[in-house]
C-alpha cells in the first residue's frame, strides 16, 4: 500500500488479520468515512464547486468537507481544477475510478430502493 494511502485511510482498516493489505477491508474503509458516498454520490451528477458540494451534501462542515475532498484526490476519486479568474474558483469532478466507485453506489441504490423501502424503526 502506498505512503499516500496511509493518510487518508488508518491502517487497521484496511489490513487483514495476518496484517495483510485488503483491497475490500481498505474500500469499505473509504466509504465507512462519513459524508464520502455523499460526496462521491453528488459528483456523479458533475463536476461541482466547493460551495455547491457543500449545499449538496448538507451537514458538513467546510473543514471536514475540504479534508475528504483532499483525501478523495489523493486517492485518484476525484479530480481537484483550479480555474483561474477574479476570483479564482476551485471544481470537483469524478476520475475514471471515480466514476466506477459512483456505478457502484448506484447498484447500492437499487438495493437499497428493491431491499430497504420500508422504514426500519
Amino acid at each position: 500500500m502506498a505512503t499516500l494511502h496511509k493518510s487518508v485511510l488508518e491502517l487497521k482498516l484496511v489490513v487483514d488479520e495476518r496484517a495483510s493489505y485488503c483491497p475490500m477491508r481498505a474500500t469499505l474503509a473509504l466509504l465507512g468515512q462519513k459524508w464520502v458516498p455523499r460526496i462521491v454520490y453528488e459528483l456523479m451528477r458533475g463536476k461541482r464547486r466547493f460551495n455547491e458540494l457543500a449545499c449538496v451534501v448538507g451537514g458538513c462542515n467546510s473543514r471536514t468537507l475540504r479534508d475528504r475532498l483532499v483525501g478523495l484526490e489523493e486517492l485518484g476519486v476525484i479530480d481537484r481544477h483550479v480555474v483561474a479568474v477574479t476570483p479564482p474558483w476551485v471544481e470537483y469532478k469524478l476520475t475514471e475510478k471515480g466514476q466506477k466507485l459512483g456505478e457502484v453506489l448506484r447498484r447500492l441504490e437499487e438495493w437499497a430502493r428493491a431491499y430497504m423501502a420500508e422504514p426500519i424503526l
